[in-house]
This record gives C-alpha cells, structure tokens and sequence, in this order.
C-alpha cells in the first residue's frame, strides 16, 4: 500500500465519499492482496487487489455516510495509509464565485430539521467591508438547495438600493427562492472603518427589506464588538432581498392651513399641515402647533416612502387678540379673536364656524383668516331663492328694456290717431 486519497473533505448526510487506494507490487512475480477500507478503526468494506510485477494498481470505493459527524478514512493492506478526514453535515455552505464586490455561494441541504430554524456558518474573507458569516432558514422539507449572493458594492447588486444623503448602504444580500424554504435570520459583519467613514454609528445599523415599494427595518441588535469590526444578527423574515445600512426618511411639509370657530367653553383654532416624506424608508414625524412660538399641541403621525399624510391639531382659546399659529417650524398664518367670538350663541349651542381656512396653496406659509371686518355691503348671494343670481338680473334688465319699447310704440300710435 503506497498512498490513499479521498475526492470530498465535506459531504451531506446520505452522500458518499469515493476513496482510492494505490498497491505497488514491488516484488519479481505477479500475486494479489486484500485491502480494506476503514472508518474511525472499523472496516466499511474489503477488496482484492491482483498486480503485475513491479506495477502499480489503483483501486477506488465510495463509501456512504448516514450520520453527521467527523469521520477518519483510511485503506491498509499490508500497511495502513491515511485517506484524511471527511465532515458530514445535514446542510452545508459552498462558495461559487468570488470577486472584489460580490460573493456567492451555495447552500446544500440534506437532512436538515424541520421542526425549528437551522443554522448554517459561511466562511468569512477577511479583506471584505461587509461579510455573511451565518445564514439561518426555516425550512418545511429536509432537502433543499438555495443561493445566496452577498454584494461589498451594493450599487452593483440587481435590485435598486437607496443612495443620497438619507442612505447609507453598505452591502447587499439577496437570495434565490426555494420550494418551502424561508429565510429566518443572518450574522454579518461590518467593519468599523467603514461605519467611520460614513459617520453611521454601530447601534444605528439596520437591515431592511422592500415592503410595497418602501425600505422597512427589520430587528437588527449587535451580538459582538470586535477590535476592527462588528457583528451584527438580524430577523430575515418574510423577504429575500436585504440593504444593511442606514436608510432614512427625508420630511418636509408642502402645505398649512388655518381655521378658527366658536366652541362651548371659548374659540377653538385648528392648523393642519401636509407633511411629504420623499426618503427611500417610512418613518414617524412629530407634529406640533405651536401659538406665539409655544407649543400647544402635537402628535406622531407614520408617512411611508414616497408619500404625504396631512395632520390636523386644535386647541380652544379664551382670551381676545392675535395670535400667530405655527406647524412645526412653518409659520402657518394669524388669526384674531374678538371678545365677541368667545361668547357662545345660547339659542344653539355655539360651536358656529367663524372663519374659513387662511389657504391650502401648496406653499410652507399661508395667509391668516381676519374676523370682525366690516367691508361694506358685501359679495351678492349665489342664488336667490334657488335661481342663480346672474338669471335674476338678467331677467329683471331684460324686462325694463322690453317695457321701454311698448312704452314707445304707444306713445307713437297715439300721435298718428290724433293727426298731429
């Protein structure tokens, strides 16, 4: 026996390692030998082996392995050679291809639970910013095949990533369906001089995941700060394609409006306030109303990406003046309270609207309702009676300018009769 090789080092449950044994027949006349193949000390199988003098013989056997563990191969006929070692897994993590910005690998599964989430470590390349060190799926079946492509450059990944000045992303993750098979969470890495370098602090990393068009975080915690990096564990539920990074929405309020009325127990004064959220992520914006720069009311409202929600606020006031109404630090208009105003109307209840809005135009300031102004006689109505306005008049005009000319045709049949 001259030498024993292996063709596997890890292999699934069910799999079979081939191993190959070589016989030298160092002797002057041809003659056979039995070899055995051995696992751990313990004979799997046996073979007889013929030579020729002075030739060699290579003789190959697979040998299949049912239960994980880590096993020792080794072929001895005469003498006892090693094979090496082989490690069986029910799953197991191969790398396919790797460059400076992208890795992909390969996970093959054998006899894997299917009663609870299964862990599976990837190998780590020390040089990357951004590395998956563990990949964790709830799996329905025991054997599966699914690929996994991390991307260091996430701008060469093949889904749109968020960039701009409310995104910061580091690395892309995105994985290949397979049948009954659910991602359930992953380990990665980051180093800390790329957080630095973004001005992005470790506890403010997140995962994220496209939900209807907008970048929604997932639970993200840290799980080890190491000298040059951290690590990082995340809930991969109910996706497959993944930003790690910082991604923020981006607010702004697009239009304000005011509106004064009576109420019970003095004038209340309302402003609203269309807030616009352009970023790539949801998020919650507080809304005050602030009266004379104080605050007097607020709120939380949740904008999606790419979307506006408008945001109404109140409160009662019960004394006489002018006050200048805010929403956030938008300067919303004025309004004026007489003591006239903050008497209710007995006969109904009070509760009248006083004023109309100060204006929906979509600017970031709008004019102020006045109250209590005298301008005279005033608009005509609209309708009288349920006629327009503008039929009435011209009704009435055509009327006039039609009992003038019966008026003249009169006069003039009157002055042929007499003879003059």
């Amino acid at each position: 026996m001259s030498d024993a090789s292996k063709d596997a080092n890890t292999i699934l449950i069910g799999e079979s390692v081939n191993v190959t044994a070589t016989v030298d027949n160092i002797g002057s006349s041809g003659g056979g030998t039995t070899i055995e193949y051995r696992v751990n000390g313990t004979t799997r199988t046996t073979e007889r082996v013929v030579a020729d003098a002075g030739s060699s013989v290579n003789r190959s056997r697979e040998i299949q392995f049912d239960t994980p563990g880590t096993y020792r191969i080794t072929v001895r006929g005469g003498t006892e050679k090693s094979a090496g070692t082989v490690s069986v897994k029910p799953a197991i993590v191969e790398t396919t291809r790797t460059d400076a910005t992208t890795r992909q690998f390969k996970i093959r599964a054998g006899a894997v639970p299917t009663d609870e989430p299964y862990e599976m470590n990837v190998s780590e390349p020390t040089n990357q910013s951004f590395a998956v060190q563990s990949w964790t799926v709830t799996p329905s079946q025991q054997s599966f095949t699914q690929d996994v492509t991390e991307y260091t450059d996430p701008s060469t990944a093949d889904i749109p990533v968020p960039s701009g000045d409310d995104a910061s992303v580091f690395g892309v993750v995105t994985a290949g369906s397979a049948n009954e098979v659910e991602p359930s969470s992953m380990q990665f890495a980051l180093t800390r001089s790329t957080l630095q370098s973004a001005g992005v602090a470790s506890s403010d990393v997140r995962v994220y995941h496209r939900v209807n068009g907008s970048w929604k975080a997932a639970e993200t915690t840290v799980i080890a700060e190491q000298p040059d990096r951290v690590i990082y564990e995340a809930n991969t539920t109910g996706a497959t394609a993944y930003a790690i990074g910082r991604i923020e929405p981006s607010f702004s309020v697009m239009r304000t409006s005011v509106v004064s009325e009576q109420a019970a127990d003095g004038h209340r004064v309302s402003v609203s306030g269309t807030v616009e959220n352009t970023g790539s992520a949801g998020g919650t914006y507080d809304a005050q109303m602030l009266v004379d720069g104080e605050v007097v009311n607020e709120t939380s409202v949740t904008v999606p990406a790419d979307a506006e929600r408008t945001v109404t606020l109140s409160t009662v006031m019960t004394t006489a003046g002018q006050y200048q109404i805010g929403f956030n630090d938008v300067d919303a208009g004025e309004v004026r309270i007489t003591q006239s105003q903050l008497q209710t109307d007995e006969n109904d209840g009070g509760a009248v609207p006083d004023s109309e809005p100060t204006g929906t135009e979509p600017a970031v300031q709008t004019e102020p309702a006045v109250d209590g102004e005298d301008g005279g006689i005033g608009p005509l109505p609209a309708t009288v009676m349920g006629v327009s306005t503008m039929l009435v008049i011209g009704g009435l005009v055509g009327a006039l300018l039609l009992f003038g000319v019966v008026i003249v045709l009169f006069q003039g049949g009157s002055r042929n009769d007499s003879g003059f």
